[in-house]
């Protein structure tokens, strides 16, 4: 590589749509500031903000954070790449008041609070070195730069309860029907029926009732030691992905990933227009929605996949999904991810532009087109249900603070109820995808979904499929897109 001695320059670029779902925004100018040729890295300065942040050394004992990552181009080029940042948390400049944690395999930061605190964080001037020359970026390369940050909550490592004994297709101990304690990582062991055994439960053991895949009869060991049981700490995405964080990943794809990952396609929503309140749209060029902040549906497990690895975090399990809702708690036969009672939304006040509120603490139950707003049927805003100075359970918020855990739209988990599921190892994703658009990260559940299944029921479910641990549809595969389905990812701490 040819190397000369002159600034690396930067064309300004902006998030391209701030996300009034999470209130997450990256502000004013993105710049590239202090480069060093001789170690081959520059920095790349923003001010990032957002809203309703926590941190609590009291229970739940946990944090939420902004997962920070950036994409950069030529300037005279069109293909966006991810940029490799340095490991070494020193190498990074916190603003006053915060922390941030670089990922060790280099493709982003958690930034979130130094101490104890909550309210809306307003940081100006925060760093990230970015090792360009990892990316064979030359010196004197005149470049774009887009940062990206998402809403994630961190779930501490700790015991949990998997399963409530009650749900269909529930974990549970067969012998005396009750929820199965998780205490350790490790290899999980699962058995069934007759066949049970005391000694079998050690560590991770795991016992199912027959449902979600597996049968009642068959004994399955699963000598996976990586599987994310939910134990150990994992970082899990606050909100389902909107729309607009939908639009901000679509439009860094070439045209053929494009293509593949077109939602409004015969295979999607068959649309331009809006339809089941998706308001997603392309042709060519950029995509465009015009309700950036609501959950967006029409997203099929290679989807969400490929936004994931993109993103450089991961699909999360059906256990982990159980921890992030329930915590540490006891579990409650029948319970929500709040808690047991639940009231669908028929009213929405105000004009759908991050500022609407609704009735309700949950979005389920089909029922009628909703009045005042934007009407129709389908997801809500990201967090609507979270006011000033609401309980949980009003909010529908998990133990740790994830919201739409039960209801919006359904979640995609990897599942423990078939043999492809049970081989995740929880690789994250490394910031790209392959030429046609699709997650290439090892062990993944492929694009036909196999693997793959569904928790935590959707707008359009009655109250009984949306239980913590219903499990019904826990195998289910399915590689298509639906007004039902959305998305969120993890990260292993």
């Amino acid at each position: 590589m040819n190397k000369k001695t002159c600034l690396l320059v930067s064309l300004i670029i902006l998030l391209a749509l701030p996300l009034l779902a999470n209130n997450i925004s990256i502000d004013g100018d993105v710049t590239l500031t202090d480069q060093n040729t001789t170690e081959d890295y520059i920095n790349i300065e923003f001010d990032i903000s957002w809203d309703n942040s926590w941190k609590t050394s009291s229970a739940p004992n946990n944090w939420d954070a902004a997962w920070v990552f950036a994409k950069w181009k030529l300037t005279s080029g069109s293909v966006w790449a991810h940029c490799t940042l340095s490991t070494t948390d020193g190498d990074h400049s916190a603003p006053t008041g915060s922390t941030i944690d670089a990922a060790s395999d280099g493709t982003g930061i958690f930034i979130y609070l130094s101490a104890d605190g909550s309210g809306s964080n307003n940081w100006d001037n925060a760093k990230l070195r970015w090792n360009y020359d990892t990316d064979l970026v030359a010196d004197d390369a005149t470049v774009d730069v887009k940062v990206f940050a998402i809403e994630m909550v961190n779930i501490p490592q700790g015991d949990f309860y998997l399963g409530d004994g009650s749900s269909h297709g529930t974990f549970r101990i067969v012998a005396d029907n009750t929820p199965v304690p998780i205490t350790t990582t490790g290899v999980v062991v699962m058995c069934e029926g007759t066949s049970y055994d005391d000694t079998q439960l050690e560590g991770a053991g795991i016992l199912v009732d027959g449902d979600g895949g597996i049968s009642y009869t068959e004994d399955i060991s699963i000598d996976n030691a990586n599987y994310p049981t939910g134990y150990a700490a994992f970082y899990c995405m606050k909100y389902e992905i909107s729309q607009g964080q939908w639009v901000d990943f679509f439009n860094t794809l070439t045209g053929t990933q494009k293509g593949n990952r077109d939602i409004t396609d015969a295979a999607g929503k068959n649309s331009d227009d809006v339809v089941y309140r998706n308001t997603v749209s392309w042709e060519t060029g950029d995509a465009t929605c015009t309700r950036s902040d609501r959950a967006c549906n029409y997203l099929s497990w290679a989807d969400g996949a490929a936004y994931s690895d993109w993103a450089g975090l991961r699909p999360m399990t059906e256990l982990e999904f159980e921890k992030a809702c329930r915590g540490s708690n006891s579990a409650v036969a029948g319970e929500y991810a709040w808690g047991s009672t639940i009231a669908a939304p028929t009213t929405i006040s105000r004009a759908e532009d991050g500022t609407e509120t609704v009735n309700g603490n949950c979005n389920y139950s089909w029922g009628s087109d909703f009045s005042g707003g934007d009407g129709g049927r389908g997801p809500l805003r990201c967090g609507i249900f979270a006011k000033s100075g609401t309980s949980r359970q009003d909010a529908g918020a998990s133990y740790y603070g994830v919201m739409e855990m039960s209801g919006n739209l359904w979640e995609r988990a990897v599942t423990l109820g078939n043999a492809t599921g049970r081989t995740f190892t929880g690789t994250h994703g490394n910031g790209a995808i392959d030429d046609s658009g699709n997650a290439d990260a090892a062990s993944w559940p492929g694009t036909n979904a196999s693997g793959a299944g569904f928790r935590g029921g959707n707008w359009g479910n009655i109250a009984t499929y949306l239980p913590v641990s219903y499990r019904r549809d826990a195998a289910y595969t399915s590689a298509a897109r639906n007004r039902y389905f959305g998305f969120r990812s993890a990260r292993t701490k």
